[in-house]
């Protein structure tokens, strides 16, 4: 029986759950000792890095005496690499130029990039690559750089693509620089250093430079330093695309040549360092004297900072290195005066409960789950040959499909990754809702009406009788493609969504979650996976109303903190109104959100498939409306809990996990703050709207696959062969989609709101052209729309490789390229075929089905 095989599938996957059900944990710093460095009087401020497997460092300064002895600072040439970080067991591997230390230190991945320094005596302004050549066992030195803007000492410097920036620094007269570089290293013999506008606070050495993205893109982060009033707690953020600085909150405490490291997707860690406290006793204090211990976090999204923990030991100047998942911090100043040869070690490690997900909401995410598999093997014993499997019976409620047709669409997707987006920007996005008042109009007046009286379980089936099977077979491609790349999105999501607030990893969710989608479409066919989307969509409204509420609640002034500090904030702003068309602007998703509604509305088989169900028409059209009319309200609940969620974790900082994805934000709240049940409850609608979302993507996928590829060449094929192969696309399209999304769980994505939506814009926008020109043109031809199609996914390819411009106007350059090139080249290319009913112009010729 259907049933006894859901079993079979189902139940391993509930003891899986169950046995790792104790074991959740939460990430935090774990602090052991990772040996010495080669000089046992210890060093501080010296250069150090990965170089081609190697951990290598050079210069550093120390004193030969203590300071109240008449200690003299030494400053040191000499070059260390150790093969094994564990050990530390070093043997010297060359020489540097000169004496350094205080130098900037940039990792290039290939070596460490040295800038400035000191000898003891004067500043320097050289330049130089330090990288361990494997074949001789030495470093080697690549002074071919340009010297500095000027000499300088303990200034600060990172990199982002091809280009280093730095940063403040002091010269020999020990007054603080109030300069910001940019050196472009793509440009060979003409580098040369670039003046840019300075930070708004005083002039800065001894400061923290770090890049971390903003939410929305990559920021240079300067941090504390050492000013002419003294030591400073001033931190300003640099937004590289509009080249403009911007003050942030101020550190607690002042952090003068504290080691920095950015950690997960938005989080910057600054460690110990010099906050000035008792400087002017701290000689004379001796060994009683400590540097701050503190490692303090500060959250690029909501401007916070809070203590994520305490090292072992306090100093500054230390060189950090990123070793093999660990941060090594080598030596630094315990006090003035006085350096350690101690490397202390950092690990990310799960110490303590991650979230309050408990046995009760176990078993209403299995019940949920369990629930699911009933409902399919209920429509499986309702199916009766392919044509149900493929369409239903044609009798799906108007209602149920608009629902469904939102449902799909939405997926964790829209349940997750939108009010992330919304909590780490604002509601930029949110105005492609009003394109709904667009594209809706056109696909009810023009396009609808062709797929009803086609009557065929395959949108492209139009294509073929307009123009010909190329462009079936074309656009059929094209759906695939985007679906296959859409399908591993849509089970990441969820997968993460369990893994930030259950004992289960990414990758043992996405595995129950791909085997379980796959299992039921499988069974019930698109009415199940209709009526499952119902079931869900329903649920996650309400999950989402709910999460509103918890997060309001646990604001301080409740409401009024949510409008009040929600509008001081910027957050439910729609972004920029200006032409420019390289970032996200209000005017850009507008124009891109037309056409992939759109595109969604027409050459979207999993959409179209939908509004096939229903009995007529006038039915199919109401679906579509009742479509706006869900996700309108779906918009307002999910953009305003992404607004929630700033507003939530701006004042609860401490409660941020860096470990967590900017698209997990929701899940760990769900896990923080639902109580025992509601949070399973939620979990399951995330679960269940992705695996319905996949579901009806399989089943869209294989619907293609059987009646435009397989179906054409395999004549006089059975209802049940059809069936058949249907079924047996479907298990092929669910082991690719958990493939996939197996691969995403080892690439860092930002936000996969902005990758699936590059991915649409990539293939949808030709598609829906296809579909204009044999609707709204009478003299485009098979040749024609066939060139315009090619060319443009050409000229999509030369937009994304060699363009700034943003992924929203790929949907759009792909429309009009292939929607021009394709009338104009039917001018010139001839090929005409009867129109009769194929057009706007003749529509009343043919009858509905």
């Amino acid at each position: 029986m259907q049933i006894h095989r859901i079993g079979k599938i189902l139940l391993p996957c509930i003891g899986l759950l169950l046995v790792m059900a104790a074991k959740a944990g939460a990430q935090g710093l774990v602090w052991s000792k990772g040996g010495e460095l080669p000089v046992k009087e210890g060093l501080g401020h010296a250069a150090a890095g990965a170089s081609n497997g190697v951990l290598l460092i050079a210069g550093g300064s120390n004193f030969d005496r203590p300071i109240r002895e008449g200690g003299q600072k030494v400053v040191y040439d000499r070059i260390y690499i150790a093969k094994d970080g564990n050990t530390a067991e070093w043997q010297e591997a060359g020489r540097l130029p000169a004496p350094v230390a205080n130098a900037a230190v940039v990792n290039l991945g290939s070596g460490l990039l040295v800038m400035g320094g000191t000898d003891g005596k004067t500043a320097s302004d050289r330049m130089y690559l330090l990288y361990f050549k494997p074949s001789s066992g030495k470093v080697e030195i690549d002074t071919t750089f340009p010297r500095l803007p000027l000499p300088l000492v303990a200034p600060a410097a990172v990199n982002i693509g091809n280009h280093i920036y730095m940063a403040g620094g002091q010269r020999e007269n020990n007054v603080p620089q109030h300069g910001f570089w940019r050196l472009d290293l793509s440009a060979g013999s003409d580098r040369v250093w670039e003046a840019l506008p300075a930070w708004p606070g005083s002039g800065c050495f001894g400061a923290a430079l770090a890049v971390q993205s903003n939410g929305e893109r990559e920021c240079i982060y300067l941090f504390g330093g050492k000013g002419p009033a003294g030591y400073l707690k001033d931190a300003f953020s640099y937004d590289v695309r509009h080249n403009r600085w911007k003050t942030i909150a101020a550190l607690p405490g002042a952090a003068f040549y504290s080691a920095v490291a950015p950690l997960g997707q938005t989080h910057i860690m600054l460690f110990s360092g010099s906050d000035g406290h008792e400087a002017d006793k701290a000689i004379d204090m001796g060994d009683s004297y400590h540097m701050s211990r503190e490692v303090r976090a500060y959250h690029t999204i909501t401007d916070t900072w809070t203590v994520f923990s305490t090292m072992p030991a306090g100093v500054a100047g230390a060189a950090l290195v990123q070793w093999n998942n660990r941060l090594l911090l080598a030596g630094g100043e315990l006090r003035p005066g006085v350096r350690t040869s101690g490397i202390q070690v950092a690990t990310l490690q799960t110490i303590h409960p991650k979230s309050q997900f408990g046995w009760i909401d176990y078993t209403t995410l299995l019940f949920y789950l369990l629930g699911l598999g009933l409902m399919s093997f209920y429509f499986s014993r309702r199916k009766q040959n392919a044509g149900d499997y493929l369409l239903g019976s044609k009798n799906i409620p108007y209602w149920a499909a608009g629902i469904s047709i939102m449902a799909t669409q939405v997926s964790a997707i829209g349940f997750m990754s939108i009010p992330a987006k919304a909590y780490a920007v604002n509601w930029a996005y949110f105005a492609g809702v009003f394109t709904w008042f667009v594209a809706v109009p056109i696909v009810t007046r023009a396009y609808i009406p062709f797929i009803r009286k086609l009557n065929v379980a395959s949108a492209y089936h139009y294509l073929e009788v307009r123009f010909n099977a190329g462009a079936r077979l074309f656009a059929g491609s094209v759906f695939v493609l985007f679906q296959l790349a859409r399908m591993g999105l849509v089970l990441y999501l969820p997968s993460l969504a369990l893994a930030a607030v259950t004992p289960l990893d990414t990758v043992t969710c996405i595995l129950i979650m791909g085997v379980l989608s796959t299992v039921y479409t499988v069974v019930g066919g698109i009415e199940a996976v209709i009526w499952i989307e119902v079931a869900q969509a329903i649920l996650l409204l309400g999950g989402g109303i709910v999460c509103i509420i918890l997060a309001i609640a646990g604001l301080k002034g409740g409401l009024s903190d949510f409008f009040v500090q929600g509008m001081a904030d910027h957050k439910f702003s729609l972004g920029e109104m200006n032409w420019d068309f390289t970032s996200s602007t209000l005017i850009v998703i507008l124009i891109g959100n037309i056409f992939i509604r759109l595109g969604n509305l027409t050459s979207d088989q999993a959409v179209v498939q939908r509004y096939m169900t229903t009995s007529d028409l006038r039915q199919a059209k109401r679906s579509v409306w009742t479509d706006v009319a869900v996700s309108i309200p779906w918009a307002l609940v999910v953009y305003g809990l992404g607004t929630a969620l700033y507003l939530y974790y701006k004042q609860h900082p401490d409660q941020l996990n860096p470990a967590i994805a900017a698209d997990g934000i929701l899940p760990m709240f769900i896990g923080q703050r639902a109580p025992a049940g509601l949070s399973g409850l939620i979990i399951a609608a995330i679960f269940a709207a992705s695996m319905s979302t996949l579901e009806g993507s399989i089943h869209s996928v294989a619907t293609i696959f059987t009646t435009d590829f397989y179906g054409r060449y395999k004549k006089n094929m059975t209802q049940q062969q059809a069936g058949n192969v249907a079924k047996i696309a479907t298990v092929v399209l669910g082991s690719f989609a958990t493939g996939l999304s197996l691969v995403l769980v080892f690439m860092d994505v930002n936000s996969i709101l902005d990758v699936f939506q590059e991915v649409t814009g990539l293939f949808i926008g030709a598609s829906t052209a296809l579909f204009m020109l044999g609707i709204f043109t009478t003299r485009t031809n098979a040749t024609g729309a066939l060139i315009g199609a090619v060319s443009s996914g050409l000229i999509l390819y030369l937009v994304k490789t060699m363009t700034p411009l943003s992924f929203w106007l790929y949907s759009a350059i792909g429309f009009l390229s292939c929607y021009v090139i394709g009338y104009l080249s039917s001018l010139v290319f001839p090929g005409r075929k009867a129109l009769e009913g194929l057009t706007f112009y003749s529509i009343n010729q043919l009858k509905e089905k």
